[in-house]
């Protein structure tokens, strides 16, 4: 049955006496799906969300452009996928080319910390270079690996988890709610990450309003994380008032009443010299140019822990990733 189905919305409904819940779960028959969170591989996030995303939940990702939400929520599905999950990447703004550029060069960056790993830097541009080269079809797969033994380490990394991962070109003309529906599910379990990158531009069908079109998508977003118990990562825009200010904030991104009332979890991107106070930066050159490499993760909404938690993470752009080993903030932020 699928989701979206206005005719068939109601089919499922049902009520449960409570005494009958507990029943169920004396006897063993209690019908939940079984899983634990998925862990996002960056810590100390998942401590704050005990444990990461869960089953049935609507993550937001806000932040304003150029900061990396692609980058961070690719990483997310990289890592989940690497854990066994199943992860749809549903992207409006990069093909699969892009995609898959960035995660083999974040792949080739994995693998060159590992502690046996030694490779200069020329070797590391050389392969990087090569990666794109591939992407673009300038070389085939043979040049690229024999031009540079990075690039195969990173292929057979990527090949360990690469058919739990799966890239989904989404269009804003075409691909409604039922064609994600479509194309992701065949490949979803229970316990899987859906990404939508992002949500702004996930068209609904006879909603011409901005305002309430992010509504109906967040809307149609939760009941299907809820149906089909999945977590679905919602990369969020900022709207206009929201672009060049100091600290990103929820009430800063675009539907930003439906976004706050519909999420479980959301989480907002700021550049640290930016957000943070200006009293710790303005006179310490050094914790100034160290905040310009940092970017803090504010869990400004969760359903299920802590709010007002600010992380940070250190950009590693070059190589389309974060480091995923955080810190809280000590600092204090704008606005606070």
């Amino acid at each position: 049955m699928a989701v979206f189905d206005p005719v068939n919305t109601q089919s499922g409904t049902q009520a449960h006496r409570v005494s009958s819940l507990l029943f169920q779960l004396k006897e063993g028959t209690f019908s939940t799906v079984g899983m634990n969170p998925i862990p996002t591989g960056f810590e100390p996030l998942d401590s704050v969300l005990n444990g990461g995303f869960l089953p049935g939940e609507v993550i937001l990702l806000g932040a304003q452009p150029g900061q990396g939400k692609t980058i961070c929520a690719l990483q997310w599905a990289r890592n989940m996928a690497m854990a066994g999950r199943r992860a749809t990447y549903a992207c409006f703004e990069h093909d699969e080319a892009t995609l898959l550029n960035r995660l083999l060069v974040q792949e080739m960056a994995t693998v060159l910390q590992e502690p046996d790993a030694d490779a200069p830097f020329s070797d590391r541009v050389q392969a990087r270079t090569a990666i794109r080269d591939l992407m673009l079809g300038v070389i085939d797969l043979r040049e690229a690996v024999v031009g540079s033994p990075i690039v195969e380490s990173a292929l057979r990394s990527v090949a360990k988890y690469a058919h739990n991962l799966q890239f989904l070109r989404a269009s804003s003309q075409r691909t409604t709610p039922e064609e994600i529906e479509l194309q992701s599910l065949p490949h979803l379990e229970a316990g899987g990450l859906l990404v939508l990158d992002y949500l702004q531009k996930l068209p609904v069908p006879g909603v011409p309003s901005v305002e309430e079109r992010v509504y109906r998508a967040v809307e149609i977003m939760k009941e299907f994380a809820i149906s089909h118990q999945v977590s679905v990562v919602a990369i969020s825009a900022a709207s206009g008032r929201g672009i060049g200010v100091d600290r990103l904030r929820l009430e800063h991104l675009r539907g930003s009443d439906a976004l706050a009332h519909e999420c479980d979890v959301a989480i907002l991107m700021n550049p640290k010299v930016t957000a943070t106070s200006e009293r710790h930066l303005k006179f310490d050159l050094t914790q100034m140019d160290d905040a310009r490499r940092r970017t803090i993760f504010s869990v400004e909404k969760n359903r299920r822990g802590e709010v007002d938690v600010h992380l940070e993470f250190e950009k590693d752009f070059a190589n389309f990733r974060f480091e995923p080993r955080g810190a809280f903030v000590t600092e204090s932020l704008e606005g606070d």
